[in-house]
């Protein structure tokens, strides 16, 4: 098969990132590029493997010992970034693009020192902090609020098929994308499946997995899917998808204690909570910051 090649602007959109940050990382060497012309071409196949990773390793080049890994997804993480970034004058915080699951795991392994999530618990019918203890057994942890988002559920224009619940997905006229493993859409699309006692063998392209918001949304407006979950903000003024929202999920950021030493980790408290960090995320448009930076554990 033909290998395909995106521009950065296409790898920025699966990553769920600032154009500018998939520059930086062909520079640093942490994704490969082929110069055509005047102009960078990536692999999709290596983006894509990417996201199915994650990243656990510090960018290449930086030395500083109180650098520090930042696991999560969500496009408002570069800004944050950034701001700490260029307040301690270096690369102080490195993405990894580990979903909510998977970025909790790396932090319980060591191999990131904070950790953003959207997890839904079924059993409790909240976020995040009933997986403090489920996931962070003996670690203690404070978690700080980031954003509310609304989450629904991703048809095409006019909902031709009549999607308007979990359950629909299980009908035999209706093909669903899913998300990958880890993310927090994906748990919370099998905790839904499970509490409305869905089999998952039921559901068509139930296999088939978009690795972000906005690819999950692009395959249903270009008719490879009727359905997905996804955030609002990812489809803001979208005239190909229709958003039908289900829930409003929390975004949290997880920080182990032992950590709490490193000013870097101060740092990132710091601009969370600053008023220039809530006013530049309000801008973005999609989020809540109502409450962005309070301590809830």
């Amino acid at each position: 098969m033909e290998e395909k090649y995106l521009s950065p602007k296409d790898a920025a959109e699966i990553l769920a990132v600032k154009k500018t940050t998939v520059y930086d990382m062909i520079k640093q060497g942490r994704l490969k590029a082929v110069k055509i012309g005047k102009q960078f071409r990536i692999r999709e196949t290596d983006v894509r493997a990417l996201v199915t990773r994650g990243v656990d390793l510090p960018f290449s080049g930086v030395q500083e010992s109180d650098s520090i890994i930042l696991c999560g997804q969500d496009m408002l993480l570069d800004n944050l970034c950034a701001r700490v970034n260029a307040a301690e004058g270096f690369q102080a915080v490195c993405r990894s693009y580990l979903g909510s699951y998977n970025g909790l795991f790396a932090l319980y392994q060591g191999q990131a020192q904070l950790a953003t999530a959207h997890l839904w618990d079924r059993e409790t019918d909240r976020y995040n902090l009933p997986f403090a203890t489920k996931m962070l057994p003996g670690m203690a942890v404070q978690v700080y609020h980031i954003v509310n988002r609304s989450i629904g559920i991703y048809t095409a224009p006019g909902n031709p098929k009549n999607i308007h619940s979990i359950d629909d997905f299980a009908r035999a006229d209706v093909r669903m994308v899913n998300r990958e493993k880890g993310s927090g859409i994906r748990v919370l699309t099998d905790s839904l499946f499970l509490e409305h006692h869905i089999p998952v063998t039921r559901v068509q392209g139930y296999e088939q997995v978009a690795p972000s918001h906005m690819a999950a949304a692009e395959a249903v407006a270009r008719g490879e899917a009727d359905c997905a979950f996804g955030n609002a903000r990812s489809v803001l003024g979208s005239k190909d998808v229709e958003f039908l929202p289900v829930k409003y999920e929390q975004y949290d950021l997880f920080v182990p204690e032992y950590h709490l030493g490193n000013p870097v980790v101060q740092r990132v408290i710091s601009v969370l909570q600053s008023d220039a960090m809530r006013l530049e995320t309000e801008a973005l448009g999609g989020y809540d910051v109502t409450d962005m930076g309070r301590r809830l554990l």
